[in-house]
């Protein structure tokens, strides 16, 4: 293989995003700017009841109103289309996977759940018509707290189930009951005997991500041509396969295309939700092209809530502070389920088997139970399942160093993996890396010795300082062994790269990326492989028809698995330009002899035999005349990279904060992270990512909260009562990396966008518990508010 050494090296640089000139000159196109000539606009009446027997439908009024083209309920599309779940939207857990369809049927189990759908010329006229819609509800028993949900007296929410318990997992111990029972009676005789044992119950409310943007669909049908289906997505093959299955239509008679720019996902545009698959449904039946666009109320209702899970966590230390053991009996409030591919529990899930983190543990006893309530199911969002148990678990390791007397920092240092790879009691692989490193370089840069002599001081005249650490280890892409059973979908990554006879390089994903940056990231990684300027890349994305397959833009996948996917294609292509350059000049050389700089392609050893990079790609692909023996003429490859084993990213935060104990107020005095991202491709979209990661878990922390009363009316709909950090609550954030490449990439790096926001909870809260620890207060529960923390110093005094 040849070397992809050049003279201006591209990965590795604070190269300019690509993306930004048109987003800040307001030239982005979103879904909302596409526009389909004759298109309708669909707009969702949505149940005003939490549980309820749908008694009655009245749409007489709303029909007459000139401009509506047709409303539907449940009933006219329960025998029309195939409900979910379908193949492609299930995993192999075993679970109960409740049936539904894209409007309710018979009854409805959330506030928000839409019941009927109006077509009309205009959003306006659609508005309209929704307001006149009259819908009559039988009201059912609400179940809105999960542990009531799991009692024998509950509700049952979904009748063709005999419990509300969705989903059950024990993740230690082996595979049979049997196993599992000898393994807890391990723990808890290790519990019996141990020097220091913390036992509490921490609780994290449910809250989320907002992207800018809400989500939308564009749907159009031609007889010829197929389905044409544009919808803000994060993954648009799998979106493909579904519509496939659920309408019987082959798949290449299905386009689906994710616009070039979205307004932010944070995961919950990955699920197959029921909304598009109704107005793809009926754009098909009415053969008009069919619009609809999220409002943010409907988006605060149905998606972007994640968390909102129990832990009961007991862990046991001896003298030292040396963790032996760790119990967790996990209890997560899946809401009513329906969402294709995670169905709510597949976050819980993946969190529980994350639950040891970064600390070496060898003796574990971790149940999950995801309970079904009457909220909307829980979808995904950026740490995606892990920050509860990053809150509980650190949160946890504080409250033993207190015990033992010890300094938090050295628990940790004492606690933490310090030989890699390893497995942990979940079975979860870590790939190698050194995690004892990125936790040292953390400490030592943020001069815990001198805060310490700071803290003292500031404590003599009434001032209460404190610091607080916390890791996480979170998935860099989700590899094929893992995703398959998880989600059903695979883990590689694939791109097809193409140069055209003007030597113009274009890069294909089908991932479908949010903000992330990916345009310019793969531009780099292509332009540092052919030696050429990444403003001489192209890369497109999201396209199912001129992309190979992916499962979409999630889990760090972009920095990991799919730039690995580009590197691997551009270095076949840069072989073959090699080998036939060395044809031409009759080179008794081999490929790796052929540098590629400047726009350039020469030989090393003689750089006076040189040609331009794109006078071999006209040769090659116009004039394929005299060519190698078995070479075709073109310069196009596609390439798939599947990881040999799963691969992590990890971080250590520290936090310094100031409490006003007289008012319960906290302010961030400093927020560093610690990161090994591998070998960074662009410094500045990875501070991007740790940044972005960080604020969303200061802003679920402190601020964001999705409430319902008792009736299960949800109370925080729009940006009035769900509030979001915004640039005057969040701190400088400092990030300094200590990197170690990945062994299984082919250029070492590493995804490092996912898991930010999960280590942020726990590394505050121990800040402020710190600067507390006169009054010994203990923080279980979220989110953190000054009005709460005013409440624990009073109780403690």
């Amino acid at each position: 293989m040849t070397d992809t050494s050049t003279a201006e090296s591209w990965i590795g640089k604070k190269f300019a995003r690509k993306e930004d000139r048109r987003l800040i000159t307001g030239k982005g196109k979103y879904l909302a700017d596409i526009h389909v000539d004759n298109c309708a606009v669909l707009k969702f009446v949505r149940s005003t009841c939490a549980h309820g027997k749908i008694k009655s439908i009245d749409t007489s009024a709303a029909e007459n109103i000139p401009g509506v083209i047709a409303i539907y309920t449940g009933k006219d599309i329960k025998d029309r289309i195939k409900p979910l779940p379908s193949a492609a939207t299930l995993p192999l857990l075993e679970a109960n996977y409740p049936k539904h369809w894209p409007l309710a049927i018979d009854k409805v189990k959330f506030n928000g759940e839409p019941v009927a759908a109006v077509i009309a010329e205009d959003k306006y006229t659609a508005e309209d018509a929704v307001e006149q819609i009259l819908v009559e509800y039988e009201d059912l028993p609400v179940v809105t707290d999960p542990e009531h949900a799991l009692q024998k007296d509950a509700p049952v929410i979904h009748e063709e189930f005999s419990d509300n318990t969705i989903f059950k997992m024990t993740l230690t111990g082996g595979f049979t009951p049997e196993e599992q029972k000898q393994n807890s009676e391990k723990v808890n005789k290790i519990f019996e005997t141990a020097d220091v044992v913390v036992s509490e119950r921490f609780r994290v409310h449910r809250c989320g991500v907002t992207p800018m943007e809400t989500r939308g669909v564009i749907s159009k049908w031609d007889e010829y041509a197929g389905l044409q289906v544009w919808m803000t997505t994060q993954r648009p093959h799998v979106d493909r396969i579904v519509f496939s299955e659920i309408f019987d239509i082959p798949q290449n008679m299905i386009q689906v295309s994710a616009p070039m720019d979205q307004g932010g996902a944070f995961g919950v545009k990955a699920p197959v939700y029921r909304e598009p698959i109704l107005i793809a449904y009926l754009s098909m039946e009415l053969g008009r092209p069919i619009k609809w666009i999220e409002t943010r109320e409907e988006h605060l209702m149905s998606v972007s809530q994640e968390r909102d899970q129990i832990h009961y966590l007991d862990l046991a230390a001896d003298s030292e502070g040396r963790i032996l053991a760790l119990r967790n009996n996990i209890i997560a409030d899946n809401g009513d389920g329906c969402e294709g591919v995670f169905w709510g529990f597949v976050m819980p899930f993946y969190g529980a088997a994350m639950i040891p983190n970064g600390y070496d543990i060898p003796n574990c006893d971790i149940t999950v139970t995801c309970a079904t309530t009457n909220k909307s199911a829980l979808s995904p969002a950026r740490a995606f399942g892990t920050l509860p148990g990053r809150f509980a678990v650190d949160r946890a390791i504080d409250m033993i160093a207190r015990k033992v007397g010890k300094e938090a920092a050295d628990i940790r240092k004492l606690n933490i993996i310090k030989s890699l790879p390893y497995d942990t009691a979940t079975g979860v692989h870590y790939d190698k890396a050194d995690y004892s490193a990125v936790l040292e370089k953390l400490v030592s840069h943020i001069d815990l010795e001198s805060f310490r002599k700071e803290q003292n001081s500031a404590a003599e005249s009434g001032r209460r300082l404190g610091i607080g650490f916390s890791l996480s280890v979170h998935s860099s892409g989700v590899a094929s062994e893992v995703l398959v059973p998880m989600e059903g979908q695979p883990g590689y990554g694939s791109a097809t790269v193409k140069i055209d006879s003007g030597g113009t390089v274009q890069v294909y994903e089908g991932d479908a990326p949010q903000g992330q940056g990916h345009e310019t990231m793969m531009s780099q990684v292509a332009a540092e492989i052919f030696g050429v300027s990444p403003d001489n890349v192209v890369t497109l994305s999201g396209n199912t028809n001129n992309s190979p397959f992916a499962s979409g833009t999630f889990g760090a996948r972009g920095g990991s698995s799919t730039v690995s996917a580009v590197a691997m294609a551009a270095k076949a292509i840069r072989e073959k330009m090699a080998n036939i350059f060395i044809y031409d000049n009759q080179l008794d050389a081999t490929a790796s002899d052929i540098g590629f700089q400047d726009s350039k392609i020469f030989y090393e050893k003689d750089t006076s035999i040189v040609c331009k990079f794109s006078e071999l790609a006209e040769r090659i692909i116009m004039r394929p005349l005299n060519m190698p023996e078995g070479v075709d003429a073109g310069l196009e490859q596609t390439s798939f990279f599947e990881a040999k084993e799963p691969m992590m990213s990890f971080s250590v935060h520290g936090v310094i904060v100031e409490v006003n104990e007289n008012t319960g107020d906290f302010e961030i005095k400093r927020y560093v992270s610690a990161e090994d991202v591998g070998r960074v491709i662009n410094p500045q979209i990875v501070e991007g990512q740790v940044q972005g990661g960080i604020i969303q878990g200061i802003s679920n922390m402190m601020f964001e909260e999705f409430l319902y009363d008792e009736n299960g009316q949800q109370l925080s709909t729009t940006m009035e009562n769900y509030k979001l950090a915004n640039a005057a609550d969040v701190p400088n954030i400092e990030i300094i990396h200590s990197d170690t490449p990945c062994e299984h990439t082919p250029l070492g790096t590493r995804g490092m966008g996912e898991g930010q926001p999960g280590p942020v909870p726990a590394a505050v809260c121990n800040a402020i518990c710190d600067a507390l620890s006169h009054l010994d207060i203990q923080i279980t529960e979220l989110p953190m508010r000054s009005d709460r923390l005013w409440k624990l110093i009073q109780d403690s005094r």
